[in-house]
């Protein structure tokens, strides 16, 4: 089954659109943990990371999980604004 994380602080949304094909529930927990850290190394903000979830849908579109992101860093330089983020999967950002 393909599962989709979502990120969302409640003001900026990332959207996965591609997903990816996981085994069982349980997998997709240890995934959106790796897509909240992914997400925390590549996107360059001075940002609170703690208000971040990762929302997890599977192919039906049913909300089966929401995983708040691991312990919260701040980055300090450089500053990319989200919305200015070159994605390096098929996903759209808003």
């Amino acid at each position: 089954m393909r599962h989709h994380f979502h990120c969302t602080d409640g003001r900026e949304l990332i959207l996965d659109l591609r997903g990816r094909p996981l085994r069982a529930d349980g997998d997709a927990l240890k995934q959106a943990e790796a897509v909240a850290r992914r997400l925390m190394a590549e996107v360059l903000i001075s940002a609170d990371w703690s208000r971040w979830l990762v929302c997890v849908h599977n192919e039906l579109g049913e909300q089966i999980a929401v995983v708040p992101f691991p312990h919260a860093r701040r980055v300090a330089t450089p500053i990319i604004p989200l919305r200015e983020w070159t994605p390096t999967l098929n996903r759209l950002y808003c």
